[in-house]
């Protein structure tokens, strides 16, 4: 299972990846780095027009922003790595939606880790349709690095994975599934998830 500051990490770097809902955030003429950019600065605004009241209307604008471009097709791919072939269409198409909504219910628990007092950016690596954007991410005297992997589709940039701080969340998430299903069965695991789904 993941560490309190593996969760603190995935669940900063979730906050920093994703794009906003405006027109110029989901612009294909974007490159991987201003899409990163424009999407941080509406998350800071939100936040800090929220205040310290963040009622569930500004919780579920701060989900869609928070989760706009991930590929969740392909990070549920990656994440479930060996056991992803095998399952039939709808159970591919079931996991997807209940790994979606865990990662939006958990990306607005702890709204105070996505308050960086200062980001730092690296040019971006792009080569063909992949892409690479590094992120530094500093706190009073903390910092935590994430890199955020990204990928064309259907002419946008989705963010498919991250390593935050050396630690990619895919990974992170495929050795706590692997350890489940070896554990007990695909069945078994997923059962889990829906169950911890419904307790949210």
């Amino acid at each position: 299972m993941q560490t309190s500051k593996q969760i603190f990490l995935m669940l900063a770097g979730m906050i920093l990846l994703q794009t906003g809902l405006s027109g110029q955030a989901q612009s294909t003429d974007l490159s991987p780095l201003d899409l990163i950019k424009a999407r941080n600065q509406q998350v800071e605004n939100i936040i800090e027009q929220a205040g310290d009241s963040v009622n569930v209307e500004t919780k579920e604008q701060l989900k869609d922003v928070i989760n706009g471009c991930i590929d969740f097709t392909e990070l549920s791919r990656i994440a479930l790595g060996k056991y992803w072939q095998p399952r039939s269409q709808i159970e591919k198409t079931d996991f997807v939606n209940v790994f979606q909504k865990l990662i939006r219910n958990s990306s607005v628990k702890k709204l105070e880790v996505y308050k960086a007092d200062k980001n730092i950016y690296d040019e971006p690596e792009i080569n063909g349709s992949k892409a690479k954007v590094v992120q530094i991410a500093q706190k009073k005297r903390k910092q935590v690095e994430i890199i955020y992997k990204l990928h064309r589709v259907d002419n946008d940039w989705k963010v498919y994975d991250m390593d935050i701080d050396g630690v990619s969340t895919a990974r992170n998430y495929r050795e706590s599934f692997y350890r489940q299903i070896a554990k007990t069965s695909y069945e078994a695991m997923y059962d889990k998830l829906v169950k911890r789904l419904a307790r949210d």
